[in-house]
């Protein structure tokens, strides 16, 4: 659906993209990962026709630069940040949807699909940060794209507005559509992505799918195990035998890092050792982790 070939981006002396490829298939979700200054945003307005470039860009075998109407017609776009004329949002979708020319009915039936049928009259600025994505969710959905383009959608949102976007977003892939979102969270990238583009420098360093990520970085897991007091120094002993790295003790256990495929292990070995074990959590893999164990020769 999306077919990126040797695309680079430079400003001035400065590569924001530099040669990267990749494609996202039909009915897929593609995460595009990255610190800031990695070049995401960068190739997302490539991607829209909004920025000149080097290299092709497909959207379903519509050429952006030769015939960008005609692509970004494919298209949906969510930004970080929407911003609105501070109009009721009733107005908001219908200037869009008739920007759009979409269907008469879209605006009503969308803004009841998003769950903001009930705040139709209320104006953007009387409107949560929550609902003002799902407001740009609902425009951007406007004469039904194939593609949606989300820009770090979810960065300024709350835990439960963020977890009831994500669904919105899930749905729209789950009906078939393509979805390509960038993101600094592992959690969304597990419930949403079906592969994973990982950009550093304006480079491509890793494309795979989300369940290798972490250990084709060579990534630890840390865990807290709680033994009590009394047996920490037995827990720590056992598990140096086993191979398995003794990072730091909290008093009441120790911390250990281990392979995401070794999750249980510590526990296996403790209780092989008739160690008990009170309490055992494991801390995934953070996003700046993921950034710095990254390379540069790509996968």
């Amino acid at each position: 659906m999306i077919e990126i070939k040797n695309v680079t981006k430079s400003f001035g002396s400065l590569k924001a993209v530099d040669s990267v490829s990749f494609g996202v298939k039909s009915g897929e979700a593609l995460a595009l990962l990255g610190s800031n200054g990695a070049g995401k945003s960068t190739l997302i307005k490539c991607i829209l026709g909004l920025l000149d470039y080097k290299g092709e860009i497909t959207v379903n075998g519509v050429d952006v630069r030769k015939h960008p109407k005609q692509a970004r017609a494919q298209v949906g776009y969510l930004p970080q940040e929407p911003v609105f004329y501070d109009m009721k949002t009733r107005d908001i979708i219908a200037f869009f949807a008739r920007i759009r020319k979409a269907q008469k009915d879209e605006p009503g039936s969308l803004l009841e699909k998003v769950g903001l049928a009930g705040h139709a009259d209320k104006y953007a600025s009387e409107l949560s940060g929550g609902m003002r994505q799902r407001l740009s969710f609902a425009v951007a959905l406007l004469s039904g794209p194939e593609v949606l383009l989300l820009d770090e959608p979810t960065s300024n949102l709350d835990a439960r507005a963020r977890g009831e976007f994500l669904s919105l977003v899930r749905e729209y892939k789950d009906g078939g559509k393509t979805v390509l979102f960038s993101s600094h969270r592992l959690d969304e990238v597990d419930y949403l992505a079906d592969s994973v583009v990982l950009m550093r420098e304006g480079k491509l360093v890793y494309e795979d799918g989300p369940e290798n990520l972490k250990k084709s970085l060579g990534l630890k897991l840390r865990a807290r195990i709680n033994t009590g007091k009394e047996r920490i120094d037995d827990a720590a002993a056992a598990l140096s035998r086993a191979g398995i790295t003794v990072h730091g003790r909290n008093g009441l256990g120790i911390v250990v890092e281990v392979g995401a495929e070794d999750r249980m292990k510590p526990v296996r070995e403790l209780l092989a050792c008739d160690i008990p074990v009170l309490d055992y959590s494991v801390e995934e893999a953070s996003m700046e982790r993921i950034l710095e164990g990254a390379g540069t020769d790509g996968h």
